[in-house]
């Protein structure tokens, strides 16, 4: 599944506005005749609520039933490198101007780190025994093991 420049930018910017996690509830308020969105606690207080998440169907914590985002792998890899919280704004800056260039060049980003740590990259397991080779795995099943903790 292939990630729409437009989901993209809707998720940079909900990031980067640090909303918390989409609720999978919602009440009706018939004096403003909408739903709103909110926990299953406050949604239970009401007379009309239902849950809007359905079971067996992907989620996302940030855009609901759209997981698109989430399922990338590779833009999750390149999202996982930003540290910052201020990245975020950047990034909704980036891709307030130009989502789809942003789109390919975060996955691309993405891809480049996933193959620098691909296992074939990664640095070999000698054979020969380590320091701690004869060591017990798990505390108080060695030799010793009626040493005080």
């Amino acid at each position: 599944m292939t990630v729409a420049p437009h989901i993209l930018r809707r998720y940079v910017i909900d990031r980067a506005s640090g909303r918390s996690q989409r609720h999978e509830w919602a009440f009706y308020a018939p004096d403003i005749d909408a739903w709103i969105r909110t926990d299953e606690t406050s949604a239970r207080r009401h007379e009309h609520h239902k849950r809007i998440r359905v079971d067996g169907r992907p989620w996302c914590d940030v855009l609901g039933h759209r997981a698109d985002v989430r399922d990338d792998e590779a833009l999750q890899i390149f999202f996982m490198t930003m540290i910052d919280p201020e990245d975020w704004h950047r990034l909704e800056i980036a891709v307030r101007n130009r989502p789809k260039r942003c789109l390919r060049e975060w996955r691309a980003s993405g891809k480049r780190i996933m193959a620098a740590v691909a296992p074939e990259t990664a640095a070999p397991v000698p054979d020969t025994l380590g320091p701690l080779d004869g060591w017990p795995s798990e505390r108080g099943s060695g030799q010793r093991s009626l040493l005080p903790r």
